[in-house]
């Protein structure tokens, strides 16, 4: 039995980060994969591709429909899609990635293999080669289970990967498909929505509940969604798919709307009615399924270990120290619940890497922001005006227009806005959401004022570059303390 300082199961942004972090502290690591290459599913199937994509299909949606506004004619006839080079180029980009972080962990001697592993003990993992042929046991006094979360299934629409498909088949579709459901209105069922929209499909978003982004701030939700709509795609909220019909050309899928409660007086008597929901029928070439993503337990653990779970069960549950209830035993990321995002994988990664160094854990890291790559772009931190309504908390509000930014006019940018709320109380920053270009870059800067407990007004104090899109937060944040300046 080959024996380790530390056993990490699962290479991607929690694992890898883990190991390298390790490696870096003198701690002697293997890093088990079952994927041929490092990554896990943000970097193979997930974050990165489908980043790719949107920039690409970004690009050529501009050149098809925003030319005109910035002086430059080209003609409809001479601008086709190439879909080949563009999964070419995406493949291209997730290669590069993937041997820099294997060649980052050769550098820092962290032992890389390849295969199917599963805890067989609080202490000792087997490894089955890809092939199957061969098995192997390694054991360590601490094992840390990173193995993230696989897509989300609906038992009465099961993926087929022709026609009823996943998150990872939309990446690689081998033509574009003239229509497209999407069931979700979340993160990647609106990325990969739009995604698809742009490069000619015509794009159904379902989702169940009332907004799209469910949970984030009412106001910018509905924003996003105005945007997306202009754009071209259909987005039906309070919708359920309670069934799908399959044939070789199409998909039908069934709806209803959600059943809604109407108060009213008859003889004095408050009645409650239900109305029912109405029902509609959609057909398309092919449905995605993006309801979310479920964490991927079961395949890390043997039939023998059974570290205790959250009380839903969905995920694994830990201590401050993100130990599970069996000793040695740790787990990062998507397994140990919300948000699984893989940012959020990365500091469980770092500070489980602090704790084992002997340091503790590092300082507060502030909210973990939520990022929908659309364009505009959503981004969001911290507590939302419902929320804080629901709290009864007192709370001031500043709010400032992309539309009346200069970069953003000069950029052809003009949708969205930047929203700051702060305590009413002792001016502290309690949450932030942003509709727009770069959301995702901007978010940074109220983040991280909320992770060392300031205000608004230091962000309105700190000097923003001319013309740029962080202006914007700035022109959000003066707004906040009373003292706005491009605004009445």
């Amino acid at each position: 039995m080959h024996s380790h300082d530390l056993i990490v199961i699962g290479a991607g942004p929690g694992g890898y980060t883990h190991a390298l972090e390790c490696a870096r502290r003198g701690i002697r690591t293997l890093l088990l994969e079952e994927r041929d290459v490092p990554g896990g599913t943000c970097l193979n199937v997930g974050c990165i591709p489908s980043k790719a994509l949107l920039e690409s299909s970004a690009f050529f949606h501009r050149v098809r429909h925003e030319t005109v506004s910035h002086g430059i004619i080209v003609s409809h006839d001479g601008i086709k899609l190439n879909l080949d080079a563009m999964m070419a180029r995406k493949n291209a980009i997730v290669r590069k990635l993937s041997l820099g972080i294997a060649t980052l962990m050769e550098k820092r001697k962290v032992e890389l293999l390849h295969g199917r592993a599963a805890v067989i003990a609080p202490d000792q993992v087997e490894c089955q080669s890809r092939d199957g042929k061969k098995s192997t046991k390694f054991s360590a006094p601490r094992i840390v289970l990173a193995t993230g979360s696989v897509p989300a299934t609906l038992p009465h629409i099961p993926f087929d990967g022709k026609q009823i498909i996943d998150s990872t088949d939309a990446l690689s579709l081998p033509k574009v498909p003239a229509s497209l459901a999407v069931i979700g209105g979340g993160a990647v069922g609106l990325e990969l929505g739009s995604l698809w929209n742009r490069l000619g499909s015509k794009v159904t978003i379902i989702e169940a509940m009332n907004q799209v982004v469910p949970g984030c701030d009412i106001q910018a939700s509905k924003a996003l969604a105005s945007a997306l709509k202009k754009q071209g795609l259909t987005v039906l909220t309070d919708s359920m798919v309670e069934s799908a019909e399959v044939s070789t050309q199409k998909v039908t899928l069934n709806l209803r709307e959600k059943e809604t409660e109407v108060k009213g007086e008859i003889n004095d008597i408050e009645k409650k009615e239900k109305t029912k929901g109405n029902e509609r029928k959609i057909e398309v070439e092919r449905v995605l399924v993006a309801v979310g993503r479920e964490a991927n337990i079961e395949s890390a653990l043997s039939g023998n270990v059974h570290p205790e779970r959250s009380p839903d069960g969905k995920f694994l549950k830990v201590d401050d120290n993100y130990q599970t209830s069996i000793p040695g035993l740790y787990a990062i990321g998507d397994l140990i619940g919300n948000p699984m995002l893989a940012h959020k994988a990365e500091e469980d990664a770092l500070a489980l890497a602090s704790v084992f160094a002997g340091d503790g854990h590092p300082p507060w890291s502030g909210p973990v922001p939520g990022i929908v790559y659309t364009e505009p772009e959503l981004a969001w931190a911290g507590q939302s005006e419902e929320e804080l309504k629901a709290q009864n908390m007192k709370y001031e509000k500043g709010h400032f227009s992309y539309a009346a930014n200069a970069r953003a006019l000069a950029s052809g940018m003009e949708d969205g806005f930047v929203k700051l709320l702060s305590s009413a109380q002792d001016g502290r920053l309690l949450g932030v959401a942003i509709v727009g270009h770069c959301a995702s870059e901007l978010i940074a800067e109220p983040v991280s004022v909320m992770a060392m407990g300031g205000c608004a007004g230091d962000i309105a104090l700190t000097i923003h570059g001319h013309p740029s899109f962080s202006e914007i937060t700035r022109e959000a944040a003066m707004s906040l303390t009373g003292k706005p300046l491009h605004k009445a």
